[in-house]
């Protein structure tokens, strides 16, 4: 048949950038997942090292000012995870009532493990989430769910969405059905011209083709932030140790040296505080 072998060849590489594209989203939320737990061990040493720094008597007026901010940034950092935690709910019974009333035919949305919906929004920042999901409706509510949750599964009419490509919302084409299901027997091709349908192909691998180097580009990010929070944890750790043995508990009893420690040890955990809310740009 005219153009059959042009048809086949694209498609046959939409299915292999959708694949690769997967691969790729999955490592997204492999690494969010890893950062996210690394940030709440995180959380725990800078919690570990303020309580240390206010047994000390006699400490300079910066410190105080430092440990403030601090805990300043640490407050808005939990902070950000209830909110998180509180929008995941309003999206789950949104998700929920959406699939229910089968507003996209035979929809059934499958949220995404709680700790992964954290990550995700911690990783990406919770602006690009949207401000209300549950103040949605219909697809749009749909839409916004999965890929405010980063993952989840949408089955429709036999089709599928692979559980990675509930992503691509949050950084382009909301709603590919693309992963998953045998592309030369869907809807978009089994109705058009053999030229056509390579067209629209060869244009969809182009654009997932895209988006697959962007998300490299993202999880090289990640990777970055989460080696950043490790060195810097270890570092604050490991002058914290050499600090903790001297058993002193006034300032002006420690050494200059060790003195200079201390003051290292309040700047260090700042620097590290600060990666807490470090976000992942998708631009």
């Amino acid at each position: 048949m005219f153009n059959s072998n042009l048809k086949k060849e694209n498609i046959k590489r939409l299915e292999g950038s959708v694949k690769i594209y997967d691969d790729v989203i999955n490592e997204t939320k492999e690494s969010s997942t890893k950062l996210y737990d690394i940030r709440l061990k995180a959380v725990k040493l800078i919690r570990i090292v303020e309580r240390y720094i206010n047994t000390i008597a006699n400490t300079p007026k910066y410190f105080e000012k430092e440990l403030d901010d601090i805990g300043l940034i640490v407050n808005n950092f939990n902070a950000a995870l209830t909110e998180i935690q509180n929008q995941s709910e309003k999206t789950t019974k949104v998700s929920g009532g959406v699939a229910g009333a089968g507003v996209a035919a035979g929809a059934g949305v499958a949220a995404f493990a709680p700790t992964a919906a954290m990550a995700i929004a911690t990783t990406f920042g919770t602006a690009s989430t949207g401000v209300a999901i549950s103040s949605l409706s219909g697809a749009a509510a749909t839409n916004a769910a999965l890929a405010w949750l980063g993952g989840g599964a949408l089955a429709a009419g036999g089709g599928g969405m692979a559980a990675g490509n509930a992503l691509l919302a949050l950084a382009g084409p909301v709603g590919w059905a693309i992963g998953g299901t045998a592309l030369a027997g869907s809807a978009l091709f089994a109705s058009s011209k053999n030229k056509k349908i390579a067209e629209e192909a060869r244009n969809k691998a182009i654009e997932v083709e895209k988006m697959t180097r962007k998300f490299k580009r993202i999880n090289s990010e990640i990777l970055e932030i989460h080696t950043l929070t490790v060195e810097h944890g270890k570092g604050i750790n490991k002058i914290y140790q050499k600090l903790l043995k001297t058993e002193k508990t006034d300032y002006n009893a420690f050494t200059p040296d060790e003195q200079y420690e201390l003051g290292a040890l309040v700047n260090d955990t700042k620097a590290f505080a600060k990666l807490l809310n470090r976000v992942v740009k998708q631009d």
